[in-house]
């Protein structure tokens, strides 16, 4: 008997790459689609664990070995599909934070929705004038009630697509170097905080008076810089910027507004000379 799909994100064969491929394929010829919308493409997608399957099965992925992750994306771009969501920063660098540092309602509140493509993330660490090292850090969080008030400025790159940025900020008055550092959730959608796209690609990002609530700080107040430290070491093998052949990449999030548009027009707008017979069929 040939095997099937699992339904069930622990049941994949993750042991045996023969198996997993034909598993895999099986997957893909019954869940891709040019006629679905790329939200419902990415959200099969994160529902069978194969956007991060190097990821727990706790965490949305299959336990799997990158080797696994490398057929995924060869059996998706072997007949030329939107890409999963793994563009930007939320997989790759916001995804591993909330995993060591994040508490478990974090990690509820905002994996699923990295994940599945409905969020937009941007890093706000580095300042106007560099972050050479952790003293650099001019920007503030301060004490206000049950939460904190933010005042800072930040460069990064397409935060005007971002719905939520991971935040690096000094919430100890009068501490320099490492110390008093700490990381938050923060969420770009209010009036106090400003995003300028210049010229160049990257963002400057404004704060003053913004509000982060006492669950958007990651891990314990004062340790930013350790939190800091596991982007920077991501940002070194990452994997999200490198090119996949046959896998057609959009920006994920609400603000993107790629979410409602079908993956036929994704790729047809994309790729207008290469979409196959097939591929229209399929629509």
């Amino acid at each position: 008997m040939t095997a099937q799909p699992p339904t069930d994100r622990d049941a994949w064969p993750v042991m045996d790459a023969t198996a997993f491929r034909a598993v895999v394929r099986k997957w893909i010829t019954a869940n891709w689609s040019t006629g679905i919308t790329v939200r419902e493409w990415w959200r099969r997608l994160a529902d069978a664990g194969l956007t991060v399957p190097t990821w727990s099965s706790a965490l949305g992925g299959i336990s799997a070995t990158t080797s696994i992750q490398q057929v995924i994306e060869d059996e998706l771009g072997r007949i030329v599909t939107v890409a999963p969501p793994l563009g930007g920063v939320g997989v790759h660098l916001v995804g591993p934070v909330l995993r060591q540092f994040g508490a478990g309602q974090q990690r509820d509140r905002h994996l699923r929705s990295i994940v599945d493509g409905t969020s937009n993330w941007c890093l706000l660490i580095d300042e106007p004038d560099g972050l050479d090292d952790a003293g650099s850090v001019a920007s503030l969080g301060t004490r206000d009630g049950a939460g904190w008030a933010i005042d800072a400025v930040k460069m990064s790159t397409d935060a005007d697509l971002a719905d939520r940025g991971l935040l690096l900020v000094r919430t100890t008055p009068g501490s320099t170097g490492r110390d008093g550092l700490s990381c938050f959730l923060l969420a770009l959608d209010q009036p106090t905080i400003s995003v300028q796209r210049l010229s160049s690609g990257s963002s400057v990002v404004v704060c003053h008076g913004a509000t982060a609530d006492a669950h958007d700080l990651v891990g314990d107040a004062g340790n930013g810089w350790q939190v800091a430290q596991t982007v920077f070491a991501h940002q070194q093998t990452s994997l999200a910027g490198r090119i996949r052949r046959g896998l057609v990449d959009v920006p994920s999030g609400e603000k993107a507004g790629n979410l409602e548009r079908t993956t036929g027009d994704v790729l047809t707008r994309t790729l207008p000379r290469r979409m196959t017979g097939i591929e229209r069929r399929r629509s």
